[in-house]
């Protein structure tokens, strides 16, 4: 997950992944046997859970990671413990690379850092109570760079933002939106920002 809105085609690969009717199906299947299993049994566990990656690395096709040499493991929920230390001892018995794909909600248990997650990335001082920042001055130095871009632009059509999601967080909100067609969010991908650059500045 980016600071920003997540984008790419990696992004929309797993989203599509996620949404298959198979997988959510199996998922759902496979979680009403466990949870119907007394205490104690934590082989059996063990043992469906194997048969549940096993016949998503066999039924979903084309799976990016594994075409690209990985041992694709999840998604799994990052908020979940249990769940974690099962797949990492699993992982531990796999042979080769592995991915584990976890997934984590940024600010879970803390309401207003759930809703505006990109504010609370790197905060300054706030009021635990309310989410709100206690610094008086809302022109920060993102904010002043912001602008100032956005003036420079205006009167130079050669200039472009690129960023590795973080439009919010580096000033660039305003410039995105007057300039979309000059913007590039290349994700959670600074080298490819970089090569970017190199190729167009």
């Amino acid at each position: 997950m980016s600071i920003s809105k997540n984008v790419g085609g990696i992004s929309l690969f797993l989203s599509k992944v996620r949404t298959r009717k198979f997988y959510t199906e199996s998922n759902r299947y496979i979680k009403n046997i466990v949870s119907k299993l007394p205490k104690g049994s934590n082989k059996i566990i063990k043992f469906i859970r194997r048969i549940k990656y096993s016949i998503k690395q066999l039924l979903i096709p084309n799976m990016l990671f594994e075409d690209l040499g990985f041992r694709y493991l999840g998604p799994i929920d990052g908020h979940n413990i249990s769940t974690l230390e099962e797949i990492l001892k699993i992982s531990k018995e796999l042979e080769g690379p592995i991915l584990i794909h976890v997934v984590t909600k940024k600010g879970k248990g803390y309401k207003p850092a759930e809703e505006n997650p990109d504010k609370f990335h790197s905060a300054s001082n706030f009021d635990i109570e309310t989410g709100q920042s206690k610094n008086k001055s809302k022109r920060d130095y993102s904010k002043v760079f912001g602008e100032k871009l956005v003036e420079i632009a205006k009167k130079n059509k050669k200039v472009v933002a690129i960023t590795a999601a973080m439009t919010d967080g580096t000033g660039l909100t305003d410039f995105a939106k007057e300039f979309p067609d000059r913007f590039f969010d290349v994700g959670i991908a600074e080298q490819h920002a970089l090569r970017i650059c190199s190729r167009t500045c």
